[in-house]
């Protein structure tokens, strides 16, 4: 099993993958598709990262409120894709789109160095994710 930090970075540059593909090619498809695996991800970070990074890090409740605050503006822009019509969906995806490069960059480069640095295990981070990727999977069903 990969560590957590790699499987969180991995679904990261999935989403990445998305982003390009709508913009080669606007689909209200895949517009979804990227909202349901960022809904699915922060469910996901909330659950089993960012209890980690409170317990774990100096300022780590600052460093956890701070991502929480860029999921809430994330959730936002989601809810606006969904009430949107697909033909108004291309600013509110790019929106998104520089919302979520910000809040990976923030995680990549602030959060994951300061979790490895406190010790945090990320072989435990990876069952952590996966039970919460189980859970989650079943709350959105």
């Amino acid at each position: 099993m990969a560590d957590g930090f790699e499987v969180l970075s991995s679904q990261h540059r999935e989403v990445e993958g998305q982003f390009r593909r709508y913009s080669d090619s606007p689909d209200d498809m895949i517009a979804r598709k990227i909202c349901e695996a960022l809904t699915l991800h922060a469910l996901v970070e909330e659950k089993a990262l960012y209890p980690e990074l409170r317990h774990m890090v100096d300022d780590g409740d600052d460093l956890a409120d701070d991502a929480a605050a860029e999921h809430g503006l994330v959730k936002t822009i989601i809810g606006r894709i969904y009430d949107s019509p697909p033909d108004d969906l291309l600013p509110v995806v790019t929106s998104l789109a520089r919302s979520v490069a910000a809040h990976v960059r923030f995680e990549e480069e602030t959060l994951f160095p300061a979790l490895r640095e406190a010790g945090v295990n990320a072989d435990d981070l990876a069952k952590r994710l996966d039970a919460a990727a189980s859970e989650a999977s079943v709350r959105l069903s």
